[in-house]
């Protein structure tokens, strides 16, 4: 991915890059999850509605799986939307392209936040 603030010393190349995931809610409703890592950078998308489909359908509902991987599991999830948010309030979005952000590796302390 190609680093667009000049000047930045953000490394786009070395972050991992979640791959949504696709799941249905009782009534039917689909919606995605992208993972973040405690201790990774990650690329996320800042609208992943306007990037992926599944099967040929548009996705509006998102939420953020939290892995520790000092516990070694899920820690829980939140919503996509307001965790970018808490994100961004938080300082930890390192870089933005425009269509993505790279997020600093977060603490477990830091990833447990985010579901509040």
């Amino acid at each position: 991915m190609v680093n667009q603030y000049t000047g930045s010393d953000a490394d786009w190349t070395k972050a991992y890059v979640p791959v949504p995931r696709y799941f249905q809610k009782p009534d039917g409703t689909p919606f995605g999850v992208m993972t973040l890592n405690e201790g990774y950078e990650t690329i996320m998308p800042k609208l992943p509605q306007n990037l992926y489909q599944h099967e040929g359908r548009r996705i509006d509902e998102w939420r953020v799986l939290l892995y520790s991987r000092t516990r070694g599991d899920v820690i829980g999830d939140a919503d996509f939307f307001e965790a970018m948010r808490k994100l961004v309030l938080n300082g930890y979005i390192k870089d933005d392209n425009g269509e993505r952000v790279l997020i600093s590796a977060l603490t477990l302390t830091e990833l447990d936040a985010l579901m509040r």
